[in-house]
């Protein structure tokens, strides 16, 4: 599996939308071989239950999300909220741009250092191909000091990972961009 470079990225975004919403910086000035995301939305948990039972004759595959309520979002053209992370605290965040990943690329998201120079831990993954929405991420305040982090600010950047050979694209239940969910059977 290799790396495209920004060229390619770049073709790829502006021919086939593979990522949609982008600032204006991120899209005109980026550097190395990925594409900056910023911070689109941040979620508060604000109830637990979660569990994930084992597939097969162990389980039935279900699985719980714990409960969310959204508490800031991206504003177009407005001064923006900006979150306030106390040391321990932990929240969903979602990206402001949406990413549509075709069959033959796997995106790997990657925290910006200026979080963790800051005592912020960005939770990240690999996105599986054909997924299509929003990412969401874990972020926690592993300092000692309480950080602000603006809406609009870049948090993580993507990275696409060229796949040879079959894929079988996602279908799980948060295409499309979902932050949590209810009881519900794993696919």
């Amino acid at each position: 599996m290799s790396i495209i470079g920004i060229k390619e990225v770049i073709r790829r975004i502006k021919e086939e939308k593979l990522i949609t919403g982008l600032g204006g910086r991120d899209f005109s000035n980026p550097e190395g071989t990925g594409i900056d995301l910023r911070l689109g939305a941040v979620h508060e948990i604000i109830g637990g239950g979660a569990y994930i039972e084992a597939d097969g004759e162990a389980g039935l595959g279900r699985r719980k999300g714990v409960e969310t309520k959204e508490i800031f979002a991206l504003k177009d053209g407005e001064v923006q909220d900006e979150l306030i992370i106390k040391p321990g605290q932990y929240y969903l965040v979602q990206t402001a741009e949406t990413v549509n990943t075709p069959l033959d690329l796997m995106p790997m998201l990657y925290p910006r250092s200026s979080l963790f120079r800051a005592g912020l831990l960005l939770l990240v993954t690999k996105t599986d191909p054909g997924y299509k929405g929003k990412l969401t991420l874990g972020i926690t305040n592993l300092g000692a000091f309480e950080v602000k982090l603006q809406l609009g600010a870049r948090i993580c950047n993507i990275v696409f990972h060229k796949i040879e050979g079959e894929v079988i694209g996602y279908r799980g239940q948060h295409q499309g961009g979902r932050v949590s969910h209810g009881e519900e059977t794993q696919v």
